[in-house]
């Protein structure tokens, strides 16, 4: 007997190739599900990340970064710089805590992107740090001085 034959005589058979492709099937989508989050998750630094610890994910030729470099100093704030161009871990680690630039800071649970004042005060102080330094967001807010009317380019 053939197993065409067999397939439309036997109803168990069927149920048990249909129960076999379902767990294949399933078993396919947690090995896709396994490596498209697995990775984030392996490498996400919060998971191990002591409460007073600062990480700092930068580059060498970041000016912002280097403004962070220079507040975390003055506020005698200890920190760990991991250059994102350097390693590919440190690579690793910015892209699993979402990074989408530098500086990216991480103060035990809590991360701050940039220089944003309230968000650096926020995550550092979770960490136990109190910090007073200018920002990116109050350089922003400062307003550019008008050009006159005789100069080329100006308003009308």
């Amino acid at each position: 007997m053939t197993f065409w034959e067999r397939w439309k005589s036997d109803p168990k058979l069927r149920s048990k190739v249909r129960l076999g492709l379902l767990a294949a099937a399933l078993a396919d989508v947690l090995a896709l599900f396994a490596l498209t989050t697995g990775a984030d998750w392996y490498y996400d630094p919060r998971r191990h990340n002591p409460a007073g610890h600062v990480i700092v994910y930068s580059t060498r030729w970041c000016p912002v970064c280097e403004r962070l470099r220079q507040c975390l100093r003055l506020n005698s704030v200890p920190f760990e710089e991991r250059d994102i161009e350097a390693t590919k871990d440190a690579r690793a680690e910015w892209s699993a805590l979402d990074g989408s630039g530098v500086p990216l800071t991480l103060a035990g649970q809590e991360l701050a992107y940039g220089m944003r004042e309230k968000e650096l005060r926020r995550a550092l102080g979770s960490a136990g740090y109190r910090i007073e330094c200018p920002s990116v967001d109050s350089a922003a807010e400062t307003p550019m001085p008008r050009k006159s009317r005789g100069q080329p380019g100006a308003a009308p």
